[in-house]
């Protein structure tokens, strides 16, 4: 059950970091519409699917999971909450639904944005459904990401800001990063195995099949299963404290 007061203050503690985002996210994609109106094929798919499908909802969740639960331990605001009797399950899953509901808004808007302004026909390899049916794969990717970085922010006996910063950011940048290397140095191509980033193939979701509805699923499962250890982990400590 969520409490709506608690919604409302996440909302207005983060409107600063949602309203970059949001610019960063329609900034993106008028740049892929000029692109695709000068027929600039070379830099046009970074425009529309990896900075607004990949790297900006990875990084808002990132800095939400952080200003969610994270600095709300840190400067005792998590502990005044506790203190009025709501209970901690209903406080962690609100922040959860918080996190989660932010980067689903700022995907669907974006790829409506994309959808009106046709940013995926340059080459002719995409159309209207196989954008869409990308960035629905891409939510299943963000959810997962999301969950890793609530579940890191809620773990610990401790609050901190050093571990966040190592495991909930670092650890997913290093994991694009490798990804990405493979595409420039083919001698480490055996690294696109080893990340959560192999999942979410963006040539899968152009003539998608079950392999890109199966990607999808297991990364939607595994960022459920994150966002439920965050809450238990979450409860635990408090019923400790």
């Amino acid at each position: 059950m969520l409490n709506i007061p608690i919604l409302k203050q996440d909302f207005m503690i983060s409107r600063k970091t949602l309203l970059v985002f949001y610019c960063l996210q329609t900034a993106s994609i008028l740049i892929a519409a000029v692109i695709r109106n000068m027929r600039l094929i070379q830099i046009s798919d970074m425009f529309w699917d990896t900075l607004p499908v990949v790297i900006f909802p990875m990084l808002m969740s990132m800095v939400l999971a952080m200003e969610a639960v994270q600095k709300r331990d840190a400067d005792k605001t998590m502990t005044f909450i506790l203190s009025t009797g709501i209970s901690p399950g209903q406080i962690i899953m609100t922040k959860a639904v918080f996190v989660g509901l932010c980067v689903f808004v700022l995907m669907a808007f974006s790829m409506l944005l994309g959808s009106v302004l046709c940013v995926y026909d340059l080459t002719g390899l995409w159309n209207r459904s196989t954008y869409i049916v990308l960035n629905l794969g891409a939510m299943c990717l963000q959810l997962c990401v999301a969950g890793w970085c609530f579940f890191i922010s809620c773990a610990g006996r401790k609050p901190s800001l050093l571990r966040y910063y190592g495991l909930g950011i670092g650890l997913p940048l290093l994991l694009y990063v490798m990804y990405l290397l493979q595409d420039f140095v083919p001698q480490l191509s055996v690294l696109q195995y080893v990340t959560v980033f192999s999942l979410f193939q963006q040539e899968m979701f152009a003539s998608p099949g079950i392999s890109a509805f199966l990607a999808s699923m297991v990364l939607a499962v595994a960022g459920l299963v994150f966002f439920g250890l965050g809450r238990y982990v979450f409860c635990s400590r408090s019923e400790r404290d």
